[in-house]
């Protein structure tokens, strides 16, 4: 048994001596899990009436809850993501060369209300026209 510790302690490093996740930071993630589970079909719900809104709103359609919408001009997109900051609401610039195209990120959270997603929409409709 020896040998094996001895292998594992001078072959397994990153696994030895990697610092793992807090209690906390286990049980929550743990709680988050049993939540989900339990309330599946509600968030699925949820995240739909989002996916439908960003689609109604912006015309276009997602998969999960991240709206990526192409701007293409590395300035356009700080002055959208500064004029909806001035309205209140936060949305990632994300630029050349991190991206092909630069584009503005929405994420529709769960934790916002789908009014407050929809002006958002509408305002970002209008701003990058």
């Amino acid at each position: 048994m020896s040998i094996l510790i001895d292998f594992l302690l001078n072959r397994a490093k990153p696994i030895v001596y990697a610092t793992s996740l807090s209690l906390y930071d286990t049980l929550l993630a743990h709680q988050s899990l049993k939540y989900i589970l339990q309330n599946t079909k509600e968030l699925r719900e949820e995240i739909q009436a989002r996916q439908e809104i960003v689609k109604k709103e912006l015309g276009v359609k997602i998969d999960g809850l991240i709206v990526p919408i192409i701007i293409g001009d590395n300035e356009k997109v700080l002055e959208i993501k500064e004029t909806l900051r001035a309205l209140g609401y936060s949305v990632g610039a994300i630029r050349q060369p991190t991206v092909p195209s630069a584009i503005i990120r929405l994420i529709a959270r769960l934790g916002q209300s789908r009014d407050e997603l929809r002006l958002v929409c509408q305002n970002l409709a209008k701003i990058k026209s």
